[in-house]
């Protein structure tokens, strides 16, 4: 028994130290660090609980369609494409801190508040619904003002020598606090539902959520930020668009990543409202096989680490999401019948590998970005990833609408949409795979003419 206890504390030592060894020195910058990680924390509690299975909740509620639900992810994503005039607000300040928080406070306001307490407004559901989607468009435009310029201001706290242990342990400790808070929400959910008070419980969530807003925008107050140097010419449209295509190798970085964006979109919320609705599972199911995620992150983070020091965040990326796309097999293979067991061998195949991908995609904007004028080409990366996303979620309402008559009792046109994506994203791990090549190639031609 000691030597197991042994092995155990060796184990859990040696975790902590591939992971948290090499970011935090105790220094100023460090504790900048710190805040960083707690406000990512913060805005993940924050975007779980108010979107994902929680937001399908809601509008199932309001008994929206599968065309309203699909509508929604487009709003989000057309919202999100206005970044790329973002730069042109942004550019004009030399320290950006105090607008990115009162744009933040007012988007969450509305995220939070307004949206939580549209349920028990007196009106028609139709009326509630031509409302959510009004909000949702509203605060995406906001948001998507100010994104990057969250991205610039906080990758100066990481530089690039801390990277790979820092990101680890964000994307491990994020994910064992997300699927903790889930879990609480999730019971909180069934338990008003129990009672025949569902929207209560989505209320009390949102409450609490709210409350975290507050810490997490003391955190933002407290993060130092180093101004900015401002570009002796304005930052014009055209800049914006032009810029851009000159740097040959950050585009390939953008299409690498616009190709995940866009496959990995097509689901939306479809695969949800399969499992809420068609299989009549409940929140607290999905989020207890989510809980799988927790171990699987404590234990691979140090494992995705060591391959990406070994190999390029391109090429572990792209043979992540090769694999990846297998699980949206198995999810289509899921039914009554076979859910209880299917689904949760499913997400543990899936969670392996979404270690590695999410891991990879933490420094992939960064990628061959160049020195002057990042603000721009941040802009561009999430504009683009964001028209891939709209794309996406586009084809997979119109494919869920064209087959509607496909569904039976025993088969959803919605594990149709999962076969589809399986071999879309095969397709999309090809494409990715000659565009990291030609990168790697590019790299070799320069190392040979210096």
């Amino acid at each position: 028994m000691a030597a197991i206890q042994e092995i155990t504390k060796r184990a859990l030592r040696r975790t902590a130290e591939a992971v948290s060894d090499g970011w935090y020195f105790g220094d100023e910058e460090s504790k900048h660090r710190a805040r960083h990680l707690q406000f990512n924390y913060t805005n993940n509690i924050i975007a779980n609980w108010v979107g994902g299975n929680f937001f399908t909740g809601i509008m199932l509620l309001l008994n929206a369609d599968d065309g309203f639900i699909g509508l929604m992810s487009i709003f989000v994503f057309s919202a999100n494409c206005l970044q790329i005039l973002s730069s042109m607000l942004l550019e004009r300040f030399k320290t950006r801190k105090r607008l990115i928080i009162t744009v933040r406070l007012i988007v969450q306001f509305i995220n939070i508040l307004f949206i939580g307490a549209i349920p028990l407004f007196p009106l028609e559901n139709q009326a509630k619904l031509v409302i959510l989607g009004a909000s949702v468009l509203i605060l995406n435009v906001l948001s998507a003002l100010i994104a990057p310029g969250f991205s610039v201001w906080h990758i100066q706290l990481i530089p690039q020598h801390v990277r790979v242990k820092y990101f680890s342990f964000l994307s491990m400790t994020n994910g064992i606090i997300v699927a903790v808070f889930n879990l609480i929400g999730s019971a909180i959910v069934d338990h008003f539902g129990s009672l025949g008070l569902e929207v209560w419980g989505f209320a009390v969530m949102r409450i609490i959520a709210f409350g975290v807003l507050i810490y997490d925008l003391f955190l933002l107050s407290r993060m130092k930020e180093e101004p900015y140097p401002l570009s002796e010419k304005k930052t014009s449209l055209a800049d914006l668009l032009i810029k851009p295509f000159k740097e040959t190798r950050y585009l390939r970085v953008v299409a690498f990543a616009f190709t995940w964006c866009m496959i990995a979109n097509i689901p939306g919320s479809y695969y949800s409202v399969y499992l809420l609705r068609n299989l009549e599972v409940s929140y607290s199911f999905i989020t207890l096989i989510s809980m799988l995620n927790v171990p699987i992150l404590v234990l691979l983070t140090p494992l995705w680490s060591r391959i990406l020091r070994r190999f390029s965040w391109l090429k572990t990326c792209n043979i992540a999401i090769l694999l990846y796309a297998f699980h949206y097999l198995l999810l289509g293979c899921i039914n009554k019948g076979n859910v209880m067991w299917l689904y949760p061998a499913t997400l543990i195949y899936a969670y392996v590998l979404a270690v590695g991908i999410n891991l990879s995609f933490t420094n992939v904007p960064y990628i061959n970005i160049p020195e002057k004028n990042q603000t721009i080409f941040i802009s561009f990366y999430t504009t683009m990833n964001n028209l891939g996303a709209l794309l996406g979620v586009t084809f997979g309402r119109e494919f869920i609408a064209l087959t509607e008559g496909l569904s039976t009792p025993d088969f959803s046109n919605k594990q149709l949409l999962m076969y589809t994506v399986f071999g879309l994203m095969v397709l999309g791990a090809v494409v990715m795979f000659f565009l990291r090549r030609s990168l790697d190639k590019s790299d070799r031609k320069a190392a040979e003419n210096t």
